[in-house]
């Protein structure tokens, strides 16, 4: 092997693991592709490193929990809907996990059918937190108008 060949191969495996490292980072950024509008709805837990982030797209009733932080914790969301007689009151319809850790994210959407599929003109519950126990929750309101 000349000088010459040697010098391209060292070129060509660095550029092979500086690109395989830039698909490493990009994917553990832990968000999923966004609609051609964007996402309706953004929401994260409480902790100070956001570690679980759920994104909500009306349109479809597209909902995805993602995994946003290397804390040992998988992020969970549960959607819930307004009940028609008892106003204030809400049914849990489901709950997702992003259980493979940083980066990974668990979706639905009313392409799905049966619970994933959200009454149209109803007051939607999510509550996103970390692990089993409910660390750092939040819940949010939205109006599924769309």
């Amino acid at each position: 092997m000349t000088v010459r060949n040697k010098a391209l191969g060292v070129a060509a495996a660095a550029a092979f693991a500086a690109a395989g490292m830039l698909a490493t980072a990009t994917s553990a950024g832990a968000a999923v592709d966004p609609p051609s509008n964007g996402w309706d709805h953004t929401w994260t837990t409480t902790d100070g490193n956001k570690g679980g982030t759920v994104y909500i797209e009306e349109n479809g009733d597209r909902v995805s929990v993602c995994d946003t932080a290397a804390d040992g914790y998988a992020p969970r969301v549960q959607v819930a809907s307004e009940e028609s007689s008892v106003p204030g009151a809400y049914d849990i319809r489901y709950t997702l996990t992003a259980s493979g850790g940083l980066g990974s994210c668990a979706s639905a959407s009313a392409s799905q059918g049966g619970v994933y599929n959200l009454p149209e003109n109803t007051n939607i519950g999510i509550t996103v937190w970390l692990g089993p126990d409910y660390k750092y929750q939040s819940t949010h309101y939205y109006l599924n108008d769309h």
